[in-house]
């Protein structure tokens, strides 16, 4: 497994956002994003930044077009939101965000850059 700090230090040169972890069941998860993986861009929207990742987010309200880095190509990948699905459990969300055990220089950067759990 590649070590955090490697993942980081590929987003940055990438300009994109790292990929820790996604939420069992999420659309992340069902269009099969894992660890590892950079996030590059949200509707066509750059994603340099964790904010524009959620300023891409809210230009549509039925899923994402998402291009992601993953050993050594972009692919593009349709995440659609089920409405039906039942929210996330609490519990697991905030063992996910434990479990990432961010150090606060993995923020370092501008305009809120960083890493998150996708959901």
């Amino acid at each position: 497994m590649i070590a955090k700090s490697a993942i980081f230090a590929l987003a940055k040169a990438l300009e994109g956002i790292p990929i820790l972890s996604t939420l069992s069941g999420s659309p992340a998860a069902r269009a099969g994003l894992r660890y590892g993986d950079i996030l590059i861009s949200v509707n066509g929207v750059r994603t340099r930044t964790y904010l524009d990742y959620i300023a891409a987010k809210e230009l549509r309200s039925d899923g994402m077009e998402i291009v992601v880095f993953r050993s050594g190509s972009e692919s593009t990948k349709t995440l659609i939101y089920d409405r039906s699905a039942p929210p996330p459990d609490k519990a697991a969300l905030l063992a996910e965000i434990v479990t990432l055990r961010i150090t606060p220089d993995a923020f370092e950067g501008e305009n809120g850059g960083g890493s998150t759990p996708l959901s």
